[in-house]
């Protein structure tokens, strides 16, 4: 599962980074980080500047190890730690507030979970039901559902039932896992990063 680009002419290996050699090559989604300040001239049309090393929200710039080591390796970190964070952010998640909730708007959003086609549903160890289909997130508080007499479980089975995979804690792979953790633990891209894979 790729969380930026990297594009470089040197060797670089890095998990869950996609590298590249040009512009035209990387995932136009993603982050992407160019090294060299004489590469980052040759590829971004206009202007750059030497001072600024952020050329726009999603693109980034750093020196080589033979230009300047101390700042490629503190802009490498820098830039991996905001490429985590960032993840997930096109995807949109909306909350169903079955309690404090509008009644039409909830109405819509479990006609648009029943919709879904093969969607993938995570439980987690803390009661929430995360379902991932067609490119948006949907997340339900089971907690709040035993508050609401008989619906838990008719909602767990009726989810269950509507769901291509159905994950628990225990499913989910080590992989994912370690790549959950790298997120900061956002338990809600768990059926996304699932229904594509950690790799690409």
């Amino acid at each position: 599962m790729y969380v930026g680009n990297i594009v470089t002419s040197s060797n670089l290996e890095l998990e869950n980074f996609k590298i590249c050699r040009k512009l035209d090559t990387i995932d136009d989604r993603l982050p992407t980080l160019i090294i060299g300040w004489e590469k980052t001239k040759e590829l971004v049309e206009g202007k750059v500047s030497i001072l600024h090393k952020q050329i726009n929200s999603k693109l980034f710039w750093t020196f080589t190890t033979k230009e300047r080591k101390s700042e490629y390796e503190t802009d490498l970190d820098s830039f991996i730690s905001f490429c985590y964070n960032s993840f997930g952010e096109n995807i949109p998640y909306v909350y169903l507030d079955l309690l404090y909730g509008k009644k039409m708007v909830n109405f819509r959003i479990i006609r648009k979970i029943l919709s879904l086609k093969n969607p993938t549903t995570y439980i987690s160890p803390n009661d929430m039901i995360y379902i991932y289909g067609e490119n948006l997130i949907f997340g339900i508080d089971l907690n709040v559902l035993s508050l609401i007499e008989g619906k838990k479980d008719k909602i767990v089975k009726t989810i269950k039932n509507l769901s291509n995979n159905t994950l628990i804690d225990s499913e989910i792979f080590n992989k994912c896992k370690d790549f959950i953790y790298k997120i900061k633990n956002k338990n809600r891209y768990i059926p996304y990063i699932y229904t594509y894979g950690i790799e690409q």
